[in-house]
């Protein structure tokens, strides 16, 4: 499905200038994300105006949502399931642009260096593979890779995991924790997932059908019901 709509997107000029927009944006983010902890590894404020970074997303999301929108008032029947892809990621981007300012203000505050928090194992681990699935989405979205945004979807798993199970123990900890610390862990390993999950979201346009985007796909559309 996701290479009919990449060969739909580069073949409509308007969804072509949208596509190019949407990759610019992911490119940003990644960048500043990489910044931002390369700031939180030192232990000090960043240097980089990253809600400069963020407007500059924020601008490139308004651009895609009005290129699509006059591709779709110009070509109403045409493409449209694609566009509607191409707004949800569009969305996951922006927010990981979004999370990733909360983690620069969340580095400002803790002014200390990443390695003496004691949850530094954890964290540096959920960065890694935060880290590695920007790569991996940018290679699904732009290549059609199926097993890249795969391998997107797998890593989330493992995050979500971690993140969880990081909380936990601070929740149940019996030493007295450093009030600071436990605050810094709990919002960079919640920010961490929430940009990974949002990752995860772009990747699985790639491989999910388009009612199962930004969900992991288990092959049931039958499996929940309502409740009262």
């Amino acid at each position: 499905m996701f290479s009919k709509f990449m060969s739909a997107w580069h073949s409509k000029a308007l969804l072509s200038q949208a596509l190019e927009r949407t990759e610019k944006m992911l490119n940003s983010v990644a960048k500043s994300h990489r910044l931002v902890i390369g700031c939180l590894v030192k232990g000090s404020k960043c240097d980089v105006d990253i809600y400069a970074r963020d407007r500059y997303i924020n601008h490139m999301s308004r651009e895609v949502r009005r290129l699509v929108a006059e591709h779709l008032v110009i070509n109403p029947k045409r493409d449209t399931v694609a566009a509607l892809v191409l707004l949800n990621v569009d969305i996951d981007i922006e927010r990981c642009g979004d999370f990733t300012k909360n983690i620069m203000e969340l580095a400002d505050h803790y002014d200390r260096p990443f390695t003496e928090s004691m949850g530094y194992e954890v964290l540096s681990e959920l960065e890694r593979l935060v880290s590695e699935d920007f790569d991996l989405t940018r290679k699904a979205f732009k290549e059609s890779d199926n097993e890249a945004a795969a391998q997107v979807l797998e890593n989330h798993r493992i995050v979500s995991t971690k993140s969880d199970g990081l909380i936990e123990k601070l929740f149940y900890a019996e030493e007295k924790l450093d009030p600071r610390d436990a605050i810094f862990c709990t919002l960079l390993s919640r920010y961490l997932k929430r940009i990974n999950a949002h990752l995860m979201n772009v990747a699985s346009t790639v491989i999910n059908p388009f009612d199962w985007v930004s969900y992991q796909y288990d092959g049931d559309p039958a499996d929940a019901e309502e409740l009262d």
